[in-house]
Order: C-alpha cells, then sequence, then structure tokens
C-alpha cells in the first residue's frame, strides 16, 4: 500500500470517495470542495491510499484550522474527511491515512489534529479511538424553521 497525493488522472477516483462519504451533497459542490482543496496546498491537503497494484482505496483530507474543540494550540490540523473502501477496512489502511494527515499537520507546525464523526456513527468513533483519539465532546444540533414575515417570535 502507498499514501500519496492523488494525480490530476485520479481526480475522478477520489470525487467518488467523497460521494460514498457524503451521499446527498451534489456532486457541483463536491467537485467546487476538490478545487478549493488543490488551489490552497499550504492549508489543505488530500492523500489517497493505493493497493499494491495502485488501485485507490481510500482518502483522507485535512486542513489548518485556527482551532478546534478540544483542542488548545494554534493552528489546528483537521481531518475534514477519511474514507476507505468497505472491503479494505480493518486492515490498517485507515490508519495508515490519518498517520498521513498528522504527518501533513506536524510539517506546517501544528501539535494537534481534531477531527468529528456523526453521534450515531460508532465505527468512525471506534476507528478513531483505535487511532488514539480522544473524545473531547458531543453535541446535538437543533434548528426550527420560521416563518420569514413573523415580527413577534415570543408570541407562538
Amino acid at each position: 500500500m502507498l499514501i500519496r497525493p492523488p494525480r490530476i488522472d485520479e481526480r475522478g477516483e477520489w470525487l467518488r470517495f467523497r460521494e460514498r462519504l457524503w451521499p446527498g451533497t451534489p456532486g457541483v459542490d463536491l467537485r467546487s470542495e476538490q478545487d478549493a482543496i488543490l488551489a490552497d496546498p499550504e492549508r489543505a491537503g488530500v492523500l489517497l491510499a493505493t493497493s499494491d497494484n495502485g488501485t485507490p482505496i481510500g482518502f483522507v483530507e485535512v486542513s489548518l484550522r485556527s482551532g478546534a474543540e478540544g483542542c488548545e494550540t494554534s493552528p489546528v490540523g483537521y481531518i475534514e474527511a477519511w474514507y476507505v473502501e468497505p472491503e479494505h477496512r480493518r486492515r490498517g489502511v485507515g490508519a495508515r491515512l490519518l498517520g498521513a494527515a498528522e504527518a501533513w499537520a506536524a510539517a506546517r507546525g501544528c501539535r494537534e489534529v481534531g477531527s468529528d464523526a456523526e453521534i450515531w456513527n460508532e465505527a468512525s468513533l471506534a476507528a478513531h479511538r483505535a487511532c488514539g483519539y480522544d473524545e473531547v465532546m458531543r453535541v446535538v444540533m437543533l434548528r426550527k424553521r420560521i416563518d420569514p414575515g413573523r415580527r413577534d417570535a415570543s408570541r407562538a
């Protein structure tokens, strides 16, 4: 297995992985995000894992942030995306991808790396823990739709 930046001809594979990670996100948005990552290699990066025959089998996206929940230093490396094809999971691919992302962040002066996972995603939480990440917080995001013409929110 090899961990490396994607070649220009592998952008489609990277996009396919992103579509699997975020199936409800429009392709145009996913491609736009790819453009942004590639446009600023000092603040954002992507690394592919390839099998011994060179086939892409997973990826990680990492960025620099000024801070992250539970982190005490700045800048902080942040795992923005992490995906391994199901048939290659539980073989160390994900750990090697995270290790490469951590090295990317360390090379840019980071002393900590943050990440997140959906509260229901026990597999991702377990994978993070197995790679040495500590849970620092649980959050439930809430929303309420409101009528934009309504003047007094105190009257229900």
